[in-house]
């Protein structure tokens, strides 16, 4: 009699059981490797802060101010209409190791507009610079954001006033370097105050237009004053467009004064950080950043912390003919991005 061999091996519902146990030990694992990677994004981006922290202080030590937020060639005015302006982040490039970039685009004594319409110069700031890039950001690396909100309730009066191109001529338009960082000009919901202006007063933060702020004009400490902040190119489900590294143009999209168009370099606390509930069309004024919770701000002494989307702010106090010169700071948020309110401020 012949007995029967009996093959080893998996029925069908052994394999499928395993199938189901990888499946289940895959699921638990990626949120891990997730938490993970962004984990080590969001240093990247606080060390990334802490380069540009320095590179401030080492721009101070040479001329003794801060860089300003932004320079005109005209006197310091809120409705300058001009083809373009540099920004705070082409004056630092020699202190974050772009010395060669900052001595070929001539800043300072060429403008912007002069060399974006060079084909060398339009390469040069087309350049990306990683150190302006926060990593858990997927904005596009050359910047041609226009105001493509994804919302259809923006008024139309509001579209193509927060453009993030430049131009050569006063006609074309022109994408360049995209930065995640901007420097915080005011402590208010107005874009006003970063230029100069009769009714509200001048700027309360470091990032103002042509300014020639010392770190001894910094009376509430520098500990306690945020000097540079986080701007997503897209958060939550809209896009606000990040910002520019190296400058902007006043004069295109429709903008009719350097208010708005200033907001490519500077930033201010708007609705506060990572808000979409409501006013969406203006975002590009304000922080955020993709890491859950919150965004990342440099200090005037270099330090980074973290500030939490859920930070005490009160934006419902602006600047009026009655609330004028800071009068509106009333809430931990308004505090930090002022730097002489002469106000106690708490943890944060």
């Amino acid at each position: 009699m012949v007995k029967a061999i009996r093959k080893s091996g998996f029925t069908l519902i052994e394999l499928l059981v395993v199938i189901a146990i990888i499946a289940i030990l895959v699921a638990l694992l990626l949120p891990a490797v997730q938490q993970a990677r962004e984990a080590a994004r969001r240093t990247q981006c606080k060390n990334a802060l802490k380069q540009i922290g320095l590179a401030m202080q080492n721009y101070h030590d040479v001329y003794n101010q801060l860089p300003p937020g932004y320079i005109t060639n005209t006197p310091q005015s809120a409705t300058t209409t001009e083809l373009s302006n540099w920004g705070w982040g082409a004056l630092v490039l020699p202190y974050l190791d772009q010395a060669p970039l900052f001595n070929q685009l001539s800043v300072g004594s060429q403008w912007l507009s002069t060399q974006v319409g060079t084909p060398a110069g339009l390469a040069a700031m087309q350049q990306p610079l990683t150190v302006f890039r926060c990593p858990s950001d997927s904005g596009p690396a050359i910047n041609g954001f226009n105001n493509t909100f994804s919302d259809a309730t923006t008024p139309a009066s509001d579209l193509l006033t927060y453009s993030r191109q430049v131009t050569s001529n006063g006609t074309d338009r022109i994408s360049i370097t995209t930065t995640n960082y901007v420097m915080v000009a005011c402590s208010s919901v107005s874009t006003t105050p970063p230029s100069i202006s009769a009714t509200y007063g001048p700027a309360t933060g470091v990032g103002v237009q042509n300014g020639r702020i010392n770190l001894r004009d910094v009376s509430d400490g520098t500990s306690s004053t945020l000097l540079v902040g986080e701007r997503a190119f897209r958060f939550d489900d809209i896009n606000v467009g990040a910002g520019n590294v190296l400058g902007f143009s006043p004069a295109v999209g429709g903008q009719s004064s350097s208010v708005r168009a200033a907001m490519a370099s500077l930033g201010i606390p708007y609705n506060g950080i990572n808000w979409s509930a409501n006013n969406r069309g203006h975002q590009s004024r304000g922080f955020s950043s993709n890491h859950v919770g919150g965004a990342h701000f440099v200090l005037c002494d270099g330090s980074v912390r973290f500030l939490s989307e859920n930070i005490d702010y009160n934006f419902t106090t602006i600047p009026s003919a009655t609330l004028t010169n800071g009068l509106w700071v009333d809430s931990t948020f308004e505090r930090l991005c002022s730097k002489a309110d002469a106000q106690p401020i708490g943890d944060f």
